[in-house]
């Protein structure tokens, strides 16, 4: 039933005199009443609460009504910047008849105006405001700055390339990062060799986001990345190995294989996990030479590549891993074994439930959870219900009911009165898990 004006009116005065904690009721309703409660809620744009001005605002949004425009406008220079995003995300949900408004504002004085505009503006998607967001590329204020960049990646605009590339290479990393995830919205091709040239970048977050981007833009990159898996820098090597497992196209096998002697660890690392993505089984012929290495971290970067295979050819070289020399490398190969999933490694991780070191321990009980194979595991798993380390009690537990093991339940009790809390909450836990299996099989 539709409010009458002196309802409206009445809502608004209770808005006015409501906390923070009774408005959102109070302005569903308004919000319910249309365009009737517009009048009143541009009212409260003007209040001296910038929470009832964010609120009034976000409101006007989900009405979305033209007449709003210019009010909202005028809040985007507002004093608190909660009360700007209302108006800006308000201006995005009324559209195209805003642009014009924001286009102004994109020109006003007020830097917050500036900044806030740009960004409804990217949010409307309206790619024939690129032009004017370019312009803003070169903002003396650095939030406009980013804005403009970012609302340019989203209208996906290939004009906005090139003046994009000029800010991936600016001195100041939030800038470039910014320029780098709008480029990979954009997948304009133009941007793959510059997003290559980031990946040399001091900035961490610039690294990750050119990486992003070349993943992006795909099958498109592929010839310019391999043509640097020898680049000299051991940065650009790692990044350039982790994109071309994430394309995923068989053509990367033979630049990946040719970095598997590597000098640095990383780049075999991340060669082995992408060599084993895409490659799957045929990669574990690539990758068998290397648990021989004799750097521990070699060994243990191939563990992880063979894990990414998960296939039962992988099984045989993890399996000898888990009595690698090095813990590293033997908590990798169990951890493994569990992704790879085959019941042929069940025997091997059996085993390592004994290994000295815990975190060995911790990923065997896990991944036999994973596998399966109750007659292999079962005892094993119980026995390690009184491990002295708690995590391993807690990951034997978990394997336990993984397994279904309703006749385990008596040693997970135990674990009840545990000294650390987190084994046994997940005891309790396990015990009501395996009590509802016990219910679901007497009933069948």
């Amino acid at each position: 039933m539709a409010l009458s004006k002196r309802e409206v009116a009445e809502l608004s005065v209770r808005l006015e005199e409501s906390g923070p904690s009774a408005r959102q009721e109070i302005l569903q309703q308004m919000v319910e009443a249309g365009e009737a409660a517009v009048p009143y809620l541009i009212q409260h744009l003007e209040s001296s609460d910038y929470r009832l001005r964010g609120a009034a605002a976000e409101a006007l949004g989900e009405i979305a009504r033209e007449e709003a425009i210019p009010s909202l406008i005028e809040l985007l220079a507002d004093s608190s910047v909660n009360a700007q995003r209302s108006a800006a995300e308000a201006l995005t949900k009324v559209g195209e008849a805003a642009v014009e408004d924001l286009l102004d504002a994109l020109a006003a004085k007020d830097q917050g105006a500036r900044r806030w505009a740009a960004e409804a503006l990217g949010g409307i998607g309206d790619a024939s405001v690129d032009v004017n967001l370019v312009r803003r590329l070169g903002d003396p204020n650095f939030e406009v700055q980013r804005a403009a960049i970012t609302a340019l990646g989203e209208l996906g605009s290939k004009r906005a390339t090139e003046p994009l590339i000029e800010m991936l290479a600016s001195d100041n990393a939030e800038l470039a990062r910014a320029a780098a995830e709008a480029l990979g919205k954009i997948r304009d091709p133009a941007a793959i060799r510059p997003l290559i040239d980031a990946l040399r970048s001091v900035s961490d977050e610039v690294r990750s986001a050119a990486s992003e981007a070349l993943s992006q833009i795909g099958k498109r990159a592929l010839k310019p990345l391999l043509a640097r898996v020898q680049d000299p820098d051991y940065r650009v090597r790692v990044q350039v190995a982790t994109i071309l497992g994430e394309i995923g196209d068989e053509r990367v096998v033979e630049g990946l294989v040719s970095v598997l002697d590597d000098e640095n660890e990383n780049v075999i690392c991340r060669a082995s996990m992408s060599l084993g993505q895409v490659a799957g089984d045929a990669a574990v012929s690539h990758m068998a030479g290397l648990v021989k290495s004799e750097r521990a971290t070699v060994r243990c970067a191939v563990a992880s590549g063979l894990s990414c295979a998960r296939c039962e050819e992988a099984v045989k070289p993890l399996a000898g891993l888990l009595k690698d020399a090095d813990w590293a490398t033997r908590m990798t190969a169990a951890k493994g074994l569990g992704l790879v999933g085959q019941a042929a490694a069940v025997r091997s991780l059996v085993r390592a439930l004994e290994d000295p070191e815990w975190s060995v321990r911790m990923h065997a009980a896990l991944s036999l959870g994973r596998i399966g194979q109750r007659q292999y595991a079962l005892p094993a798993l119980q026995r390690l219900l009184d491990d002295r380390k708690d995590m391993v009690r807690k990951a034997a537990v978990e394997a336990l009911v993984a397994l279904e093991a309703v006749e385990a339940a008596p040693g997970i009790r135990t674990l009840l009165d545990d000294e650390n809390p987190i084994v046994a909450e997940a005891a309790a836990e396990a015990l009501r898990a395996l009590g509802q299996m016990r219910k679901a099989a007497t009933k069948k």
